[in-house]
């Protein structure tokens, strides 16, 4: 068995314009295939930025469906060469994708939305979360701008940032950080109704799980709906009323989660950075199957010397089996964004 990988960099504050696809054995962690994507860093305004590297990976039908800030990218996975490319106005800040013969479903971050859009990348259903109840002040989104080349420096859209979307037969659901520590949910609904629609109402919506801990991905596997919780450097397992049944922690104590804390605040204070640190393990990135569960963490230090690695656990003990560092030659500060187990070529 063998994962994939998208990753990110920044040197010394500065994001690298590229991101790898990287392809490794699942046994012993091995970097088989890299593939370079450019990616962009600058935005179009003032006082924004884009945030580089690669997102969400999907497979389907024989292709890899791999997001950029602002592009999916289509891969063969044979030759791990580009094949094709999409792009639309609504994409910006890109997360998380899943692919089936509806079309190919995204979240975008910045406007904080879900999108649908055809193989020809031509919208097909947006839901746009600001304009709905899961926004305590219901905000109107522009449209008709382009999202592409805006930055982070926007501020307006915060109360669910849209990270990952998942479907289970009809039900789609949708993973959302939160504007606060614990206001992380997960929401569900009809993909038909979405689809007819074309968008959906508050009446659509059923909150599946709340006060999550910075939720990122989303996956059912055994019965149960598993996610990675950023605040937590942890593991979350929901039953299938969206209970919490389990939180692990994967490779970080809280004394060690603690130090980190207390030493990137005191960095912080001492040295002019663009971005806002972090716990010691951003925990992000999560592949299962069978008995095998693989998560992405990546540290946050402001250093070259950052790496990132990918935790394989056991499914049903929760213990660690194995951990696979990633070095990249001359790729520093390596984030981790999404594993994906690799389809069969």
């Amino acid at each position: 068995m063998t994962l994939l990988l998208t990753t990110q960099s920044y040197r010394k504050d500065e994001p690298t314009p590229f991101g790898l696809l990287l392809e490794m054995d699942a046994d012993d962690g091995r970097i088989l295939r890299q593939l370079r994507i450019s990616t962009p860093v600058k935005s179009a305004l003032p006082g924004e930025r884009l945030k580089p590297g690669l997102r969400g990976i999907y497979s389907y039908q024989g292709q890899l469906y791999v997001c950029t800030w602002n592009r999916v990218y289509i891969v063969d996975p044979a030759t791990f060469q580009v094949t094709a490319e999409l792009s639309h106005q609504w994409m910006s800040d890109l997360h998380g994708i899943h692919v089936n013969e509806d079309g190919i479903w995204l979240t975008s971050s910045l406007p904080d939305a879900l999108l649908l859009y055809d193989f020809d990348g031509t919208p097909r259903a947006a839901f746009w979360i600001p304009e709905s109840c899961l926004y305590e002040t219901q905000v109107a989104v522009d449209r008709d701008i382009d999202w592409r080349m805006r930055g982070k420096g926007f501020r307006g859209f915060k109360e669910f940032h849209a990270n990952h979307v998942t479907l289970c037969g009809d039900t789609v659901y949708l993973t959302g950080r939160g504007r606060g520590d614990n206001s992380g949910r997960v929401v569900s609904f009809d993909r038909r109704v979405f689809i007819e629609k074309g968008t959906l109402q508050d009446s659509d919506l059923t909150v599946f799980a709340d006060q999550l801990q910075g939720p990122h991905d989303g996956e059912w596997a055994n019965g149960s709906f598993w996610l990675t919780e950023t605040r937590t450097s942890g593991l979350c397992k929901l039953d299938e009323a969206g209970n919490v049944v389990l939180r692990a922690q994967v490779g970080t104590d809280e004394g060690g989660r603690f130090l980190m804390r207390v030493m990137l605040y005191l960095k912080a204070l001492f040295r002019s950075g663009k971005r806002r640190f972090s716990i010691t393990r951003w925990t992000r990135g999560l592949a299962i199957s069978h008995d095998d569960i693989f998560v992405g963490q990546s540290t946050w230090a402001g250093d070259d010397v950052a790496r990132a690695r990918v935790v394989h656990m056991d499914a049903r003990s929760h213990e660690i089996r194995n951990t696979f560092y990633v070095d990249i030659p001359f790729y520093p500060e390596t984030r981790i964004f999404q594993v994906y187990i690799a389809p069969p070529v």
